[in-house]
């Protein structure tokens, strides 16, 4: 085989290969199952870091936990905030005009929806953050009473609060899927 008609064939097969991941994430976009899983799973987690992060408050020992524990609340806010500035909390069933998804009693619109489904690992992993600090913050409460000497913390630095490009990234992300499920549904 020829150079061009090796190279034309890498080619194809590249845009093949592109073509095949790009349905199968249409595909995952679009399952309304698969969608529901995903916007619960981020409420369960924006839920479990909460409830950490009151009782961690509650045991901060000092300015550099109090600080840490500042910057993981941060983290979940931003979180928090794209999904709960687009959700209607509901006591009763109601009909309404948009495409609404119903979890744990709050009506989450489109751009919710797109919003947990673009930030889901940004909020597991700071669910997994805030489990290490509040078991870490917990070992040292202990240590400090029985009077053992404290290690230096093991716990990463807090990751810099993502700026303009990462932000702007992760809500054009939102947008877009919010866009998809708007053009499914009609």
């Amino acid at each position: 085989m020829s150079t061009w008609a090796q190279l034309k064939a890498s080619w194809s097969e590249g845009w093949q290969a592109l073509e095949a991941t790009g349905r199968q994430l249409y595909a995952a976009a679009t399952d309304p199952e698969a969608v529901k899983q995903t916007v619960r799973g981020f409420v369960a987690d924006l839920e479990d870091v909460r409830d950490r992060l009151a009782r961690m408050r509650q045991k901060a020992p000092d300015a550099t936990w109090t600080r840490r524990i500042a910057s993981l609340s941060t983290r979940y806010h931003d979180l928090a905030a794209g999904l709960y500035a687009h959700a209607t909390p509901i006591t009763r069933p109601e009909v309404g005009v948009a495409p609404v998804l119903i979890v744990g009693g709050l009506a989450v619109g489109a751009v919710g929806v797109a919003w947990a489904m673009a930030a889901h690992e940004y909020a597991a992993n700071l669910r997994d953050q805030t489990a290490l600090a509040e078991r870490e913050l917990e070992a040292r409460i202990a240590a400090s009473r029985e009077g053992r000497p404290l290690q230096p913390s093991t716990l990463p630095t807090p990751p810099p609060k993502p700026g303009g490009a990462g932000l702007l990234l992760l809500g054009g992300l939102a947008l877009a899927a919010g866009a998809t499920l708007l053009l499914k549904r009609t």
